[in-house]
């Protein structure tokens, strides 16, 4: 019967152990969920405070993105039109240095005279609209055409 009584005291020091070590194991862990509550709930008010500014970013990026977009595809057709423009320059480049490559000066002179007195009337034009605009010229010399036997020499080599 001693036999009994030992073994059952035994089972209860080992029970007494284990429930010891148990609670030191729960303090450890109660304590760190103490401190994760603490973490949690600083950064739970920072996600809170920077939750809307980054709404706010967000739409303002989407709109800026927008805003980008349709400018890019408006100038789309401006490059359309500089390449078409530098083609049709190309064009009629080609066209002049196989048309014109034999002309005399004279002759070179005669056939150049209508585009310069074209350009000439053109800044007339462009100065006249700018003033009655009410648009002051910078200088006022700003605009200076070339009186009829002022001709620009034509070499051959301009293209």
């Amino acid at each position: 019967m001693g036999l009994i009584y030992l073994s059952i005291l035994l089972v209860a020091i080992a029970f007494l152990i284990t429930v010891v070590y148990i609670c030191f194991v729960l303090k450890r862990v109660t304590n760190t969920m103490q401190t994760l509550r603490g973490t949690l709930g600083s950064a739970e008010e920072r996600v809170e405070k920077m939750t809307p500014v980054l709404s706010q970013t967000i739409k303002e990026t989407d709109e800026l993105m927008a805003d980008v977009t349709e400018k890019v595809q408006a100038t789309d057709s401006m490059f359309d039109s500089i390449q078409l423009f530098g083609e049709s320059v190309q064009s009629a480049n080609t066209a002049l240095q196989n048309g014109l490559g034999n002309l005399t000066d004279e002759e070179m002179d005669r056939k150049v005279k209508p585009f310069i007195e074209g350009i000439k009337w053109s800044e007339v034009a462009v100065q006249l609209y700018g003033t009655w605009k009410g648009k002051q010229p910078k200088q006022k010399n700003e605009l200076m055409i070339q009186e009829e036997h002022d001709i620009v020499e034509v070499t051959g080599r301009e293209g």
